[in-house]
């Protein structure tokens, strides 16, 4: 049975959490297939962090270590539940889609991402210990040009062409799963696309002021501690958001919950049966992956 949980406050959707949500939508537009991507999960998950710092041999055989700690549980513990849940939707698709259940489903996944965060929390403790000095110097210029390249898209750029970008994006997520959508539905998307609010510029300066306590907290590593702070730390990054961009990502994320339900609950014969079948592909696809998984020795 599906089981809807609803997060402990609003708007969590930066951090960690809106990582989970980018790692979605890159299985959801990519032209590999999901299985390909879950299984080359750990090789991305070590171009994410050599994005940041140059490991030696030491930290390298730690990371690896630890990614098959987390992918073993993953596999084991959270692919069945994704298995059960895209299937069960896959037969509960009907003519009309309630804000409340999109939210519902949003609200799902953000619960699996608290849980993954929750179970890799001793892997990034364990990694963030491990820095050199050198390593920790090179860290503000990478996170600064990581911050730069995510929101060069909506930096300096005229409010409607963000909102086209936007709306675009929006409709090729939805077309991953609905297949091509007609005229009427394309124009209902860029229509209500006016509503955005542009939101990257405002998201880098939460992450900012978060990473600069984060490089101040790094600077005792070595303290027993330090593993207490930095959960602290990743708890309370929504007291960094500012009232600013909670307000705006409040309101974009009911703006698009509000689009795909009508969308969703406006498709045609077609398109409702490609919906219900590729949920129900993806339903498939988490099983087979499951099966995959090595038993405990």
């Amino acid at each position: 049975m599906i089981q809807n949980h609803s997060p402990k406050t609003t708007g969590k959707v930066a951090g960690f959490r809106r990582i989970t949500a980018l790692v979605l939508c890159a299985c959801c537009l990519s032209a590999c297939s999901l299985k390909m991507m879950y299984n080359n999960a750990d090789r991305f998950v070590r171009w994410q962090v050599n994005d940041y710092v140059e490991l030696n041999a030491e930290q390298k055989k730690f990371l690896n270590t630890q990614i098959k700690d987390v992918l073993d549980w993953h596999r084991n513990q959270h692919l069945p539940l994704y298995s059960e849940y895209f299937l069960t939707l896959s037969q509960q698709v009907t003519d009309e889609v309630s804000p409340e259940r999109v939210k519902d489903i949003i609200d799902q996944f953000i619960l699996w991402g608290e849980e993954i965060e929750l179970r890799s929390m001793p892997a990034a403790i364990g990694m963030l210990a491990s820095l050199t000095d050198e390593q920790i110097a090179a860290l503000p210029e990478r996170l600064a040009e990581d911050n730069r390249k995510f929101a060069e898209d909506e930096m300096d750029k005229p409010l409607g062409d963000i909102q086209s970008q936007w709306a675009g994006d929006f409709t090729d997520a939805l077309e991953r799963f609905t297949g091509r959508l007609d005229r009427g539905q394309r124009d209902y998307i860029v229509k209500q696309a006016d509503g955005y609010q542009p939101e990257r510029v405002l998201w880098i300066e939460y992450r900012q002021r978060w990473q600069k306590d984060l490089l101040k907290l790094l600077e005792k590593r070595r303290e027993q501690q330090f593993a207490e702070e930095f959960r602290k730390l990743v708890g309370a990054r929504e007291s960094y958001y500012g009232s600013e961009f909670t307000r705006v990502s409040k309101d974009n994320q009911k703006l698009g919950v509000n689009m795909a339900a009508h969308v969703l609950s406006n498709l045609t014969p077609k398109q409702s049966q490609r919906f219900s079948d590729t949920l129900r592909e993806w339903g498939e696809d988490f099983a087979e992956l499951a099966a995959q998984r090595q038993e405990p020795g």
